[in-house]
């Protein structure tokens, strides 16, 4: 059986994470609940007109896809390269997202993302990812 590689698995849940922040973003905006409607009742004033929640969501669920595919803005820069700003990141939009009713299952695979990222990076993957790099550069010569 083969080594099981945390941050491949992390990756993939991350994805999926961000593919569905995204579809939940633009359901949220036509199907307006919250998760915590007696917390977020003060803030109706603000949600009330557009769900905006919903629309930093959207973005947010964008992000995560650029991150892990990586694109053109994040493409060989130090978020792509490293678990550290995948992890705060992460925690971040997860705990933003869970107040949208739509996107709290993209929180819970974020936050399972956030923690699979973790133990890669206490196992040392980075470090194994970095070596595999350098023999392929060094077969090429």
């Amino acid at each position: 059986m083969g080594k099981l590689i945390w941050s491949q698995w992390a990756k993939l849940i991350a994805l999926v994470a961000g593919v569905f922040e995204t579809i939940g973003g633009i359901f949220g905006i036509f199907y307006r609940i919250a998760t915590f409607e007696d917390v977020t009742s003060i803030f109706n004033a603000d949600i009330n007109p557009v769900n905006i929640v919903s629309i930093v969501c959207i973005p947010l669920g964008l992000i995560i896809l650029a991150i892990e595919t990586p694109v053109f803005p994040f493409k060989d820069t130090f978020v792509s390269t490293s678990y550290a700003p995948r992890i705060s990141l992460y925690m971040l939009i997860s705990t933003f997202s869970i107040v949208n009713y739509q996107n709290v299952n993209p929180a819970l695979y974020l936050f399972i993302a956030t923690l699979m990222y973790i133990v890669a990076a206490v196992k040392g993957e980075a470090r194994l990812q970095m070596k595999q790099n350098s023999l392929k550069s060094k077969m090429v010569v």
